[in-house]
């Protein structure tokens, strides 16, 4: 046997042994570590598909309450609109059965001085005829001589 050194090619074949079996030992640590991190990786997408899943849930919730928010505003409105209606129709009623009640005030107003006027005419004109009674009576006093004179004659 020429050339090569036994006991360096055993060396050399027990380094060599040596070496694979340090990388066979972290090929396997690697695949172990792998086999973690794709398991992690499939939990996070898992959880990434729940919390997707969810925010799609809460989104979809979301929406029906901006619907049910917008129905309530529409329904708010209609619900003001009719008491602006009701409110302008009893103003319009209040405000005729004002001016009627006005109108019967001025009417019984009328109707009262009317009176008051008429009154106040027979009154005025009982006072004058009794005036002019008195002045009558007075002017045939004064027309009729004492009895005893001259040109009186009796009556």
């Amino acid at each position: 046997m020429r050339g090569l050194d036994a006991a360096m090619v055993y060396g050399y074949l027990d380094l060599l042994a040596d070496q694979v079996s340090t990388t066979e030992q972290e090929l396997n640590e690697t695949r172990a570590r792998n086999e973690r991190l794709l398991a992690e990786l499939q939990r996070g997408r898992a959880e990434l598909q729940r919390v997707q899943a969810e925010l799609d849930h809460y989104e979809e919730a979301g929406n029906r309450v901006n619907e049910q928010v917008v129905q309530m505003f529409s329904q708010a409105q209609l619900v003001v609109e009719e008491m602006v209606q009701d409110v302008s129709r009893d103003t319009r009623e209040r405000i005729g059965q004002a001016r009627e009640h006005e109108r019967q005030i001025v009417a019984r107003a009328m109707d009262t001085a009317g009176e008051q006027v008429r009154t106040y005419a027979q009154t005025a004109q009982a006072q004058m005829q009794s005036i002019v009674e008195s002045f009558a009576n007075q002017v045939d006093h004064i027309a009729t001589p004492p009895p005893g004179t001259p040109g009186a004659t009796d009556r």
